[in-house]
C-alpha cells in the first residue's frame, strides 16, 4: 500500500514538473474595415528568394493607410471590377513562437466577411 502511494506521488510530481511546450505558431485574428478600389493592379509578390507577378487590390484601411494586397491573400468571391467596396474583413496573421528560418515570411490573409457599401465608379 505504501509503495502504491509512493509511486503515485512520484508520478504526479513528475507530470506536474513537465513543461508544456508552446505551439510552433499561433494565428492572430483581428477585424478591420477596408475600402477596396474598383480595379485590380498588376504587382510583384516576393516569396522567399523569388518574385512573382500577380494582381493586387488597392486597399485603404480605417487609419487611412493605403496599401496593396495580392489577390491570393484577400478572399473576396463577389468582387466586380468597376465598383468601390467598403467591407468588413477578418485578418489572420501567423505569429511564430520561434526564430524564423531564412526567407521564411508569413503574410496576413484577409477574408471579406460583409460588404458594407458598393459604389459604381
Amino acid at each position: 500500500m505504501k509503495n502504491t502511494i509512493f509511486y503515485t506521488l512520484i508520478t504526479l510530481l513528475f507530470l506536474l514538473s513537465c513543461k508544456k511546450e508552446k505551439p510552433e505558431f499561433e494565428i492572430q485574428k483581428s477585424y478591420h474595415t477596408f475600402v477596396i478600389d474598383g480595379h485590380l493592379e498588376e504587382c510583384t509578390l516576393q516569396m522567399g528568394a523569388g518574385n512573382f507577378k500577380t494582381e493586387c487590390y488597392r486597399v485603404t484601411d480605417e487609419s487611412n493607410n493605403t496599401f496593396r494586397v495580392a489577390k491570393e491573400y484577400l478572399k473576396f468571391d463577389t468582387y466586380e471590377t468597376g465598383y468601390r467596396y467598403t467591407v468588413k474583413v477578418l485578418r489572420e496573421q501567423k505569429i511564430l513562437n520561434r526564430e524564423p528560418y531564412q526567407d521564411e515570411i508569413y503574410l496576413p490573409h484577409y477574408t471579406v466577411l460583409e460588404v458594407l457599401k458598393k459604389e459604381k465608379l
